[in-house]
C-alpha cells in the first residue's frame, strides 16, 4: 500500500511541476494524468474479486486518457508526448491481454499498467525541464504545431 502513496506524492509533485513551470502541453498533459489518476482512485475496489476479470471501468478511463495524450502528441509542437502516448498505449494493451488470457495472475494484470506509470511521469518531468531549457536559451518555445493555421 506504501507503494501508491508514493506513486500519488510523486505524481502530484511532478504535475505541480508541470502546471507551474510548464507549457501549455505540460499543463494539458499533467491535468488529464491527475483526471485520469483521480478516477481511478474513485473505482470501487475488492481485494477477493478486483482484477479477476478484465477491468471494464478502468479501461475506459485508460481508453480516455489514450486519447487525451494522443491529442496533445498529435497537436504539440514536442517529442516527448510520442513516447509518452505510446507507454500508455502498452497499459491499454494490458487490458487486452487480460481479456485474452483470463488465466492472467490478478496481481500481475494490476501491477502492470501501474509500473509503466513511473516512466510516463519522468517524461512529464524531462518534458517540462526541457521546455524550461528552450525558453532560457532562445527565449520562447512554441507550445503547438498547428498545420491547418498557415493553411492559404
Amino acid at each position: 500500500m506504501t507503494h501508491i502513496y508514493v506513486f500519488n506524492l510523486v505524481q502530484a509533485l511532478v504535475c505541480l511541476y508541470a502546471l507551474t513551470l510548464g507549457g501549455w502541453p505540460e499543463r494539458a498533459t499533467a491535468v488529464i494524468l491527475l483526471c485520469a489518476s483521480i478516477a481511478t482512485v474513485l473505482l470501487p475496489f475488492d481485494p477477493s474479486t478486483s482484477f479477476r476479470n478484465v477491468e471494464t471501468l478502468e479501461l475506459i478511463i485508460d481508453l480516455m486518457l489514450m486519447g487525451g495524450l494522443m491529442a496533445i502528441a498529435l497537436l504539440a509542437n514536442r517529442f516527448w508526448p510520442l513516447w509518452l502516448a505510446a507507454l500508455h498505449l502498452l497499459a491499454v494493451a494490458i487490458h487486452g491481454v487480460k481479456g485474452f488470457d483470463t488465466s492472467l495472475v490478478p496481481w500481475m494484470y494490476a501491477a502492470a499498467g501501474g509500473k509503466l506509470a513511473y516512466p510516463m511521469i519522468l517524461l512529464l518531468a524531462a518534458g517540462v525541464l526541457r521546455h524550461r531549457m528552450r525558453l532560457a536559451r532562445y527565449g520562447s518555445d512554441p507550445d503547438w504545431s498547428l498545420p491547418w493555421r498557415d493553411i492559404r
